[in-house]
C-alpha cells in the first residue's frame, strides 16, 4: 500500500503526466482495486483515444471484473490499432474461450502460432478448444505440440491424459495422469480421472484407493463422493458408504443430494426410518437437490 500511495502523491502532483497515471492505474489493480483503475484508464482513453496498449489494458480490467462482452470490445479495438499484437491476440482468444465463442477463439489462435510456432499456450488451447467439440484427434495433437514445447505443462498432460481416454488409449492416459501427479501430488482430478478408469476396468479396489486420495485433497468434490458411494455399495461395503456421507454432510451441510444418498444406504441396510428421515431432509433443501422434486415426494410417501 506504501507504494500506491506514494504513486499516488506523485500523480496529484504531476496530473499531466500520463504514463504516471497508467502505472498507478495498473498498480490499483494488481492490488483489486478494479474499478478505480477503470476510472483511470477511461480518463487516459479520453486523452489518447487511438493508444492500443491502454484500450489492452482497459480490456484486462473489464475481464476481472467479469463483463466480458465489454472485455471483447476493448480487446478487438486494440487488436485494430496494432493487429499483430500477440499479447492483445492472446487475451482476446482466451477471453472468447470463456464466453464460449469457439469459432472466434480458434481462428485467432491458429493466427499466434502463424507468427510464433513455439507459443506452447496457444497450441494447448486450441487442444482445449477441440477437446470441448470432441474433436478428438485435433485436440491430442495440439496438445502433444504445446507439451512438446513446455514439458512442465501439467494442465495439458491433464487434458492430454483425458483425450487418450477419449480415444480408448487406457495405457496413454493412465501414464499421463501418473505423470501429472508426479509434478503435481496434489492434483485431485488427476486421482478422480484415474478412479474413474479402474473403476470403468471394474478394478474397484483401485479405484476406491484413487477415489480416497481425491477426497482428501478436496473433501467438497461430490462427484468423487458419489462415486466412492457407488463402489462401496458394489463390493458390500455399506457401513462405510454411510461414515462417507455423514461426514460430506457436515462439510457440505446443504446439499440435498448428499441427503438423497445417504437415504439410499439406509433403505440398503433395511434402515427405513432413516430412509424416510434423509428423504425428508433432501426435500427440505430442494432448491440443491439435482433429482425430480415430484419423483422425491413420491418416494417419501412409498416408505413406511
Amino acid at each position: 500500500m506504501e507504494d500506491i500511495k506514494e504513486l499516488q502523491e506523485k500523480v496529484k502532483n504531476n496530473p499531466e503526466d500520463l504514463k504516471l497515471l497508467e502505472t498507478y492505474a495498473i498498480a490499483l489493480s494488481d492490488i483489486g482495486e478494479n474499478e478505480e483503475a477503470l476510472r483511470n484508464f477511461l480518463y487516459i482513453k479520453e486523452k489518447l483515444p487511438n493508444n492500443a496498449n491502454v484500450l489492452y489494458n482497459i480490456g484486462i480490467i473489464l475481464e476481472k471484473l467479469k463483463h466480458t462482452e465489454k472485455a471483447i470490445s476493448a480487446y478487438k479495438a486494440a487488436l485494430n490499432i496494432d493487429n499483430n499484437n500477440l499479447d492483445i491476440m492472446y487475451n482476446l482468444g482466451y477471453t472468447y474461450i470463456k464466453s464460449n465463442e469457439l469459432e472466434k477463439a480458434e481462428e485467432l489462435f491458429k493466427e499466434i502460432v502463424e507468427i510464433d510456432n513455439k507459443d506452447s499456450n496457444s497450441f494447448f488451447h486450441l487442444g482445449t478448444i477441440y477437446s470441448k467439440r470432441k474433436e478428438h484427434e485435433k485436440a491430442i495433437e495440439n496438445l502433444e505440440k504445446a507439451i512438446s514445447l513446455n514439458k512442465d505443462d501439467v494442465i495439458a498432460k491433464f487434458y492430454l491424459g483425458y483425450e487418450y481416454k477419449q480415444t480408448g488409449k487406457i495405457d496413454e492416459a493412465i501414464k499421463n495422469y501418473h505423470e501429472v501427479l508426479e509434478k503435481k501430488p496434489d492434483y485431485s482430478w488427476a486421482y478422480y480421472n484415474l478412479a474413474m478408469i479402474f473403476a470403468e476396468k471394474n478394478d474397484d479396489a483401485r479405484a476406491i484407493s484413487y477415489l480416497d486420495r481425491t477426497i482428501k485433497l478436496n473433501p467438497k468434490d461430490i462427484k468423487a463422493i458419489k462415486l466412492l458411494t457407488k463402489l462401496f455399495v458394489r463390493t458390500k461395503k455399506v457401513n462405510d458408504a454411510e461414515r462417507l456421507l455423514k461426514k460430506a454432510i457436515t462439510i457440505m451441510p446443504l446439499e440435498a443430494d448428499l441427503y438423497y444418498i445417504l437415504a439410499k444406504i439406509y433403505k440398503e441396510m433395511k434402515s427405513n426410518l432413516n430412509y424416510k428421515k434423509y428423504l425428508k431432509l433432501a426435500l427440505q433443501k430442494s432448491n440443491t437437490y439435482t433429482g425430480n422434486i415430484d419423483a422425491l415426494k413420491r418416494e417419501i410417501a412409498t416408505v413406511k
